[in-house]
């Protein structure tokens, strides 16, 4: 929509699968929108995010849960800058972004569109928070079905990032299994290397960008050195590329913890597998096309997992097949360029309904 004026507000600056979803967003906006960003806590986003709009980025620094006080101050600061800014559409990625922007928007008469990303709270924040904005971008049909049928948006899902080219190479390594994502118990890293021991494979655990859980990297070494499997965990990886080229299989076990996390709304690690033509085995059914792309699991499933990775370790031309039709999916439905003009299309859309 050309001459859309948007204002990004993200919930964390650390680089989770929302911050790189959005950062990606940010580098392949269709031509003639305008776009600013506000990071509400310190980390690389907001670095990402200042090279790929070429404008500063202000940063609000609530690293953790804000004070009634600095929720205050916070929403005053974002009403002056909303009305010397004059964006036309506020997109918060996230609940805190959603939480803290709406008291702002309603103020200044901005209209307020939340991206949400995953399924936290949604039994008791869902409607109430929805009904605050001008409408509600899911990130996947599951990540928008506590969502109002009058709020909610078509779904736009996240980018995958990756060089556009980039496929993993024919020949596979033996029984090697992938885990991508935060070094936190909920992430399941435990439950991959509960699997290879029963199949004697290998394991490579990346963390990515995100800061780990304390101890954990420890805590998988000591599991994988008691249940005798090979594993390199790695904290941080500066290229998820050369992860995923040294795979048989990436997994994501992800499952809800008793506080709640891990409650994913799309996957972006297992659907950047399957851009890269790796089969993926794992608990997020919107980031696989169970039995196509790979295969959906229930979550906390040692056994069911185990049978699953199972079927592709001891098929290599199942594995090779499920590949293939992972990038060719990968490739209709989540390149950047079109997600992107998708995410602005619903913005203008939303836009509109509350003129």
């Amino acid at each position: 929509m050309t001459g859309l004026r948007v204002l990004f507000v993200a919930s964390s600056g650390e680089l989770g699968g929302a911050e790189l979803a959005l950062a990606t967003y940010a580098a392949h906006l269709p031509a003639g929108v305008s776009a600013g960003a506000l990071v509400l806590s310190s980390g690389p986003l907001a670095g990402q995010l200042r090279e790929r709009l070429d404008r500063p980025v202000a940063t609000a620094h609530f690293d953790g849960r804000p004070s009634a006080r600095a929720a205050v101050a916070f929403t005053r600061g974002l009403v002056r800058h909303l009305r010397v800014a004059r964006p036309d559409v506020v997109l918060a990625s996230g609940i805190k972004a959603a939480v803290l922007a709406a008291p702002a928007c309603r103020l200044a008469g901005v209209p307020l569109v939340w991206h949400k990303v995953d399924l936290s709270y949604d039994a008791w924040l869902a409607r109430p928070l929805a009904a605050l904005t001008a409408g509600v971008i899911p990130v996947s049909e599951l990540a928008g079905a506590a969502v109002p049928a009058g709020k909610r948006l078509p779904v736009v899902a996240p980018p995958v990032r990756l060089d556009p080219a980039f496929r993993v190479g024919p020949e596979r390594p033996p029984a090697t299994l992938g885990s991508i994502g935060r070094l936190v118990p909920y992430k399941g890293h435990a439950l991959v290397i509960e699997a290879a021991a029963r199949l004697n494979a290998r394991v490579v655990i990346a963390g990515g960008d995100v800061v780990s859980a304390p101890g954990h990297r420890e805590a998988l070494r000591t599991l994988a050195a008691e249940r005798g499997v090979e594993a390199e965990i790695i904290e941080h990886t500066a290229s998820v590329e050369a992860v995923l080229e040294r795979l048989t299989v990436l997994v994501g076990a992800t499952y809800v913890d008793e506080q709640g996390f891990g409650l994913e709304g799309f996957g972006l690690a297992l659907a950047e597998g399957s851009w890269a033509g790796l089969p993926v085995v794992g608990t997020s059914a919107a980031a696989i096309v169970d039995g196509v792309t790979g295969r959906v699991v229930p979550p906390r499933d040692v056994d069911a997992l185990t049978h699953a990775i199972a079927a592709y370790l001891e098929d290599p031309a199942a594995a090779r097949a499920a590949g293939q039709r992972g990038a060719e999916w990968a490739r209709a439905t989540l390149r950047p360029e079109a997600l992107a003009a998708d995410l602005v299309f619903s913005l203008g859309a939303a836009r509109r309904r509350s003129a």
